[in-house]
């Protein structure tokens, strides 16, 4: 729809002599499909022609020249100059240019020659990868694929927790009485006993904690045994953490994670001491003093010269800055650290580095409602477990009411289901509001759902086997001419833009909402209209607008990291 807009401004600077920029701002969407495609409002032009608006939005209208466009007319409505497209040169440049583009729809160079970083998920090593790291991974995720779809290189990178006291305490518990074979079989979570039950005996054992802490020094001077103990927990735990984003289909460029800035925190911590900003707390400690700006301060070292997590975060944004000299540097992280990230760009500011400008803190809320079967703690291997589990139960409910294909793989089809009911379930709502999940909702088969999005595409994939042909030779897109027929292929046509917005806003969401617009209008239209033995005429139409319609809704649907179904 952007190249409509652009032919507006164009026919409107023609008519009147002023630059296409003066309407970049006045074109948008009349309040009733009836009125138009587009409305001009000529309120911001009564200074440039001294008129009354009305009178400009009638001169304007005996002046443009729709001859040669799409438009099949323009009329004045009181302030407003609106314009209509013409059905059959409407679908022929849609239709045509989702035919030609193919998954390449939606995507631009709007961002060539660009870098994004996009920071997200981020567990910590020898922790479990809980619920809470859920949301980070699938708006990072979607994120990623909407950066690239729009010509940007984005770089994903996975900053994980791999470095801390907590290490000291797993090390000496596992070296006091720990088991290979059980780490072996399940690294996080024996990791995590290992952590939690020493942690309860450092509290009735002080030199329990004091050896513990001997452990994590160990490993910061790079004792051999301290570092062999603590690669093969980081190695078990990545390993599962791979087989859990595999399960998501999310994937990162880098695993570079706090232990990564090891020799490069005194290098950013000799940046800010250079750059004149350094104080210290009557009890030692090294910090950046915000108090001007109404923060706390960002305490770089501790009294006893330890790093901090501070130090780190500038470590390595700069080392991503002179490595891969971002446009942007997206931080996926939740509300919760809103203060840090304010703290973190303030101090690159004082250190006047154009550095600041560029991150950007994609801030998100919690999620409510998720449990499993297994217990308080809520692993997200055990809620994806859950949703296939939930989603073979639903499955098994449409094969009986005949809903669903005979015949489908269903423990793969349930897998697909139920992580597109937990991605889409996460990303219909806008990022910095908080999500409550509902297992029975969110595993309807209609409604706002991913199963829904799946089974629209599985129609439409059913549809086209049927007619033998997904690009018919030579439709007549005059055939295209009912309201729903009309609609659809605006919906279709409002893809790119779409994706667009999901970027400017760092967004997911917008591309979830619309292609719950566009499921909507297809189904409608598919209700209402036959498609096979609608004549030879429309039949040859009505199968190019639903093969259009199958490739926006897969694009939409691969950016958010949906499973794409032939079959349900």
């Amino acid at each position: 729809m952007e190249s409509f807009e652009k032919m507006i401004k164009r026919l409107l600077s023609e008519a009147s002599g002023l630059a296409p920029e003066t309407f970049a701002s006045l074109v948008s969407a009349p309040p009733k499909p009836e009125m138009g495609d587009y409305a001009v409002g000529c309120f911001p032009l009564a200074k440039a022609f001294r008129k009354d608006p009305k009178k400009i939005a009638a001169d304007l209208k005996e002046k443009v020249d729709l001859g040669g466009t799409p438009f099949s007319s323009a009329e004045a409505a009181g302030p407003y100059l609106n314009f209509r497209l013409d059905d059959a040169a409407m679908a022929r440049l849609v239709l045509e240019a989702i035919r030609q583009e193919g998954e390449r729809f939606g995507h631009s160079d709007f961002g060539a020659g660009k870098t994004v970083i996009v920071d997200f998920s981020s567990p910590n090593i020898a922790k479990p990868f809980h619920i809470g790291h859920l949301r980070s991974t699938v708006i990072g995720a979607s994120l990623y694929k909407i950066y690239g779809a729009l010509g940007y290189k984005p770089i994903g990178i996975n900053h994980l927790g791999d470095w801390g006291t907590q290490f000291g305490m797993v090390m000496a518990a596992f070296e006091e009485d720990g088991s290979k074979e059980a780490l072996e079989k399940s690294p996080i979570s024996y990791s995590l006993k290992l952590y939690v039950d020493y942690n309860k005996k450092c509290e009735l054992d002080p030199q329990a904690r004091e050896l513990a802490k001997s452990w994590f020094v160990r490993l910061e001077e790079k004792d051999a045994k301290a570092l062999d103990l603590w690669s093969m927990f980081r190695d078990l735990s990545l390993r599962k953490f791979e087989k859990i984003y595999e399960r998501l289909g999310v994937g990162f460029d880098y695993y570079t994670g706090e232990s990564f800035y090891n020799d490069k925190m005194e290098g950013a911590f000799q940046r800010v001491e250079k750059a004149g900003i350094l104080s210290r707390s009557e009890d030692g400690a090294e910090m950046i003093d915000l108090d001007d700006y109404g923060m706390p301060p960002f305490i770089l070292k501790k009294s006893d010269g330890a790093t901090l997590y501070a130090t780190r975060e500038i470590a390595a944004a700069l080392y991503r800055e002179e490595t891969y000299s971002p446009s942007l540097l997206l931080y996926v992280v939740g509300t919760p650290q809103e203060l840090h990230f304010r703290q973190f760009v303030q101090s690159l500011k004082l250190m006047k580095l154009d550095l600041a400008d560029k991150i950007v803190h994609v801030k998100f809320g919690h999620v409510h409602g998720m449990s499993t079967r297994k217990g308080e703690v809520v692993l997200l291997e055990d809620v994806l477990d859950e949703a296939a589990a939930k989603a073979l139960e639903k499955i098994e409910e449409n094969l009986a009411a005949g809903k669903l294909e005979q015949g489908v793989e269903k423990m793969a089809l349930a897998e697909s289901v139920g992580i597109g009911a937990i991605i889409i379930n996460d990303l219909k709502h806008r990022r910095e509001r908080d999500v409550s999940f509902d297992w029975e909702q969110a595993l309807r088969f209609d409604g706002e759902t991913g199963p829904y999005l799946q089974y629209s595409l599985a129609r439409v994939k059913g549809i086209l086997r049927k007619a033998g042909v997904e690009h018919p030779s030579s439709p007549d897109y005059s055939q295209l001419c009912e309201p729903e027929t009309r609609a659809l292929v605006r919906a279709l046509a409002d893809f790119p833009a779409a994706v667009e917005k999901a970027a400017r806003d760092n967004e997911p969401s917008h591309v979830t909402t619309y292609l719950f617009d566009l499921t909507k209008a297809f189904n409608l239209f598919y209700t209402r209209h036959r498609v096979i033995g609608a004549g030879k005429e429309k039949e040859g139409a009505r199968i190019g607008l639903v093969s259009a319609a199958g490739v926006a809704l897969a694009n939409g649907m691969r950016l958010l990291g949906v499973p794409v179904l032939e079959r349900m």
